[in-house]
Parts: structure tokens; C-alpha cells; sequence
């Protein structure tokens, strides 16, 4: 299964593959507003927009598949995520790109997004999955530690940020079965069926 085929969703919240069509969502949120603080500089431009045109660009050039997320009780646009640098040979997958609108912190939404990029990299055949953010981010670190993620380290002074500045780097995983447990504890956790083994 492809990483950007349809039918990801929850009881809470649709997934698709990001398109054109939502820029104007998309730069009218309040995503700037956490950009300068989390993402990690790119050469096109510090703009949203700039973001967006490189995010979008992954899937054509093999290098990641952007994703918007949608609260399906309101057909918002409430979140990005993404898939990066996967690698067919070696069956490993990052997941990053990760925002949420502040309004829907606390609510469980993080929790689906995350259960159901899991489950994609699962049915995608992954045998790691791994996710590396700044050590800005609290939040993402007690995120994946709740979910059952692997911290392997910390890279110091890896990443140079939107803002200027530098940053340290937590390196989080699954692998193997780690995967599948994983998944299952959160499908427990939501309430979500758990698929069968992809592996």
C-alpha cells in the first residue's frame, strides 16, 4: 500500500494526502505561528507558503508525502503531518511535519494522528518507523514516550531552525514488532479496531 493511499480515518478525524486545494486553509491557520518555533529551515524562503510549495513538492520528487488533517465532526482543517525520506529497500519511514491547531491540544486528536501514521507505515510494510523533532518540543517527547516510542539518543546542535537559532534532536522508533504492539496500545487507547500484521 502506497503511503499516500485513501481510507485513513478515525472515529475522529480523515487524513489525506495534501494537495493545492488546501493552501488557503492551510496559510489562513495558525501553523505560522508555531513554524518559526519548530520547523527546521529549508532553502526556499522562511514563508508558510514557502513550507507548503516544499512539503507539496515531496511526492513528486520521492522524498516524503505531505498530509492535512481533517476533524471530521466539523470537516476542519485542524493539522499537517507528514511522511519523510521513505525508504522501500530498507523499509524505514520518519513521521514529522506534525501540527496541531491549539484548540485541539488535550482533545485525544494527537493521539489519532499519530495511531493512524503507524498504521499507514505498517500496512506500507515499514520495519522502522521513526520520528526526530527538536528538544523544543516537550510535548512531542511525552507524546511518544506515552505511545510507546523508543528515545535512542539526542543529536546535539543537528538542526538549524525557521527562527535562526539551533537546536538538539530527539530520535525516536519502532521497529519490528514494536510496530504492531504499538499500534495496538493506541487502538486500545482510541478505541480503534487494530489491523492485521503488514509485516
Amino acid at each position: 500500500m502506497e503511503l499516500n493511499a485513501p481510507g485513513l480515518e478515525t472515529s475522529l478525524i480523515r487524513i489525506e494526502p495534501m494537495a493545492e486545494s488546501h493552501r488557503e486553509a492551510i496559510v489562513s491557520s495558525r501553523a505560522v505561528d508555531d513554524m518559526w518555533e519548530f520547523m527546521p529551515v529549508i532553502p526556499d524562503g522562511q514563508t508558510l507558503n514557502a513550507y507548503f510549495d516544499h512539503t507539496l513538492r515531496m511526492s513528486d520528487i520521492g522524498t516524503g508525502q505531505g498530509l492535512v488533517v481533517f476533524q471530521k465532526k466539523t470537516g476542519r482543517l485542524v493539522g499537517l503531518a507528514a511522511f519523510i525520506l521513505p525508504n522501500r529497500l530498507h523499509r524505514r519511514v520518519r513521521v514529522g511535519y506534525t501540527w496541531l491547531e491549539e484548540s485541539q491540544r488535550g482533545t485525544g486528536i494527537a493521539t489519532h494522528v499519530q495511531y493512524l501514521m503507524i498504521k499507514r507505515a505498517m500496512e506500507w510494510r515499514a520495519r522502522r518507523v521513526e520520528w526526530m523533532m527538536s528538544t523544543r518540543s516537550e510535548r512531542a517527547f511525552s507524546q511518544l514516550t506515552r505511545l510507546g516510542a523508543v528515545h535512542e539518543g539526542t543529536l546535539r546542535r543537528y538542526t538549524r531552525m525557521a527562527d535562526g537559532g539551533w537546536a538538539d534532536v530527539f530520535v525516536f522508533s519502532l521497529i519490528d514488532e514494536e510496530i504492531e504492539a504499538a499500534l495496538g496500545t493506541i487502538g486500545e487507547m482510541i478505541g480503534e479496531v487494530t489491523p492485521a500484521s503488514g509485516a
